[in-house]
């Protein structure tokens, strides 16, 4: 049986709001629009309300699930209850590719908008190395510094560079949210597939559920921070809707980061400049995160520290920068990110509960038979 983790390494519940709602808003808020407009036009914010919905419904039923580890515990030692220790390893195998995955992604999409935007010239293993140097220093402190990044990234892009996006506001074509309803729910769910991405990073909970002081009350701040997530795409989508037409933004790769342009300062030319370092802070906490959620799961399986396979994990991303490098490959990873994302908390997570619940239920019976 697993020691309990100490009452140090854990975290009050209301900062849950924070650690879901950065990593729900990376890379994907700035490309979000164009797929969405493509499906449902000039209905596409009713498809951000519509996945905003669907994300509350499974942040519920992962709680649940949860409910039912032992000493409230990870997936991890779920898995290992209900499979046994060889087929729940391998379905826990399987979550820790995907924490992988998750963070590759990210470090190569960001990196990837710095060299488009800023730096043309510099090679991408310079930068995957000082981000990956910092997220050894970072989830070497343990979850309460991942978790204090995760506040960070939260209050200062907040208050710097959402109030940007309201800026294009000043050239709205209002006209551009008629006519409303013009698409039929097919299509409005079609589209809400398109935010896979932008919705997922709840799943995390899976692995630091246990880290939490009193984890079942900080599920209202975790519906509270979804429900901003929402908020927040659902400004951005209405405001992309009425300074671009379904037809411009379909030639933009980043609509937001366009949108953050409009402002003049007279002493700075490039405001984009500014938006992407500022950016750091968005992208960095859930690269952290996810690293430390891949090495937990380590841990729990083949008892061995974070700190050993820490840089293990690190070295194996790096050397991942160097091969996958063009817009197409960058594109590919983010959609197969965003499959087996969605596949995890939208299939297996469902299907698991129900495994779960229904194991219990045989069990409570066959104790109760005298």
């Amino acid at each position: 049986m697993k020691q309990a983790i100490q009452e140090r390494f854990l975290i009050s519940p209301f900062l849950v709001f924070f650690v879901i709602h950065s990593t729900q808003v990376g890379v994907g808020m700035l490309t979000f629009q164009r797929p969405l407009m493509k499906e449902a036009g000039q209905d596409a914010w009713m498809a951000v309300l519509l996945a905003g919905l669907a994300a509350h419904g499974l942040v519920w039923l992962m709680y649940r699930l949860l409910s039912y580890s032992p000493s409230g515990g990870d997936i991890v030692s779920l898995h290992e209850r209900y499979f046994g220790r060889w087929i729940g390893g391998a379905l826990s195998i399987g979550l820790l590719f995907y924490y992988a995955l998750a963070a590759f992604m990210v470090l190569q999409s960001y990196i990837e908008i710095i060299k488009v935007w800023v730096f043309p010239l510099m090679g991408v293993w310079q930068f995957s190395l000082v981000f990956l140097l910092l997220t050894y220093y970072a989830v070497l402190g343990g979850f309460r510094v991942v978790a204090g990044l995760c506040v960070w990234g939260v209050v200062i892009p907040l208050l710097t560079i959402f109030p940007m996006v309201f800026f294009p506001l000043e050239y709205a074509q209002y006209r551009n949210l008629l006519p409303v309803f013009d698409h039929s729910f097919g299509q409005l769910v079609k589209a809400s597939k398109e935010m896979t991405l932008q919705c997922l990073g709840f799943e995390m909970l899976l692995m630091y559920y246990p880290f939490l002081k009193n984890a079942p009350s900080s599920q209202k701040w975790a519906h509270a921070a979804n429900a901003f997530t929402t908020f927040i795409y659902l400004v951005v989508m209405l405001i992309s809707i009425v300074f671009y037409n379904k037809e411009q933004i379909q030639h933009i790769t980043w609509p937001t980061l366009t949108l953050a342009k409009i402002p003049e300062v007279p002493f700075i030319e490039r405001m984009e400049y500014i938006v992407i370092s500022i950016y750091v802070l968005v992208v960095f906490p859930i690269i952290t995160i996810s690293v430390w959620a891949a090495t937990r799961v380590v841990k729990q399986l083949f008892a061995v520290q974070q700190r050993r396979s820490l840089p293990v994990l690190l070295a194996v991303l790096f050397v991942g920068t160097l091969f996958v490098q063009e817009k197409t490959d960058i594109d590919r990873l983010m959609k197969w990110t965003a499959e087996a994302g969605l596949y995890l908390v939208a299939v297996y997570v469902p299907l698991l509960y129900v495994y779960v619940w229904a194991a219990e239920k045989v069990k409570k019976t066959l104790q109760q038979k005298p």
